[in-house]
């Protein structure tokens, strides 16, 4: 046998292959469409999901903004509420002061001049009516059950 032959046996088994690799890639690219296909799907289904969280996300950080600003905001009138609450306190413990100062000086002048005594009598007796008026005033009216409250009863007028 010549070599020319064994050069055209080689050269067909070179193209036989080649033609059976050609077939071969065919097929495969034709049996990859279809998985290609469904990963496509997946991949345009999965962006929609993230776009759904993205938007979500964005969402919640734009509540979560409100939220913080409600916050600060209630948080400034609350420590407002707290200092107004700290400073009443203080004007009572201060207007207690001064009271006590008050009625000790007039204890004390009261003890020392019987003027005064006659004065702080008269002085208490007021106070002590003007705390029970309102009881008087009930028990002046009997039918005081049934009416306003927020108004006074002077009896009836002639």
């Amino acid at each position: 046998m010549d070599s020319t032959i064994w050069w055209w046996i080689a050269l067909g088994i070179l193209v036989v292959g080649l033609i059976i690799a050609i077939i071969g890639v065919v097929l495969f690219i034709k049996g990859m469409k279809e998985p290609m296909k469904k990963i496509k799907g997946s991949t345009d289904n999965l962006k929609e999901r993230v776009d759904g969280l993205n938007l979500e996300v964005s969402n919640l950080t734009h509540t979560t903004t409100e939220l913080k600003e409600e916050i600060a905001v209630k948080s400034e009138k609350v420590s407002v509420l707290v200092d107004a609450a700290k400073g009443t306190v203080n004007s009572v413990v201060d207007m207690n002061a001064a009271v006590r100062a008050i009625t000790d000086r007039i204890v004390t002048r009261s003890e020392h001049d019987p003027k005064n005594k006659r004065q702080v009598k008269r002085l208490t007796n007021t106070a002590d009516s003007i705390i029970h008026l309102p009881q008087d005033l009930q028990t002046i009216n009997p039918d005081a059950e049934h009416e306003n409250y927020d108004t006074l009863y002077f009896g009836k007028v002639r």
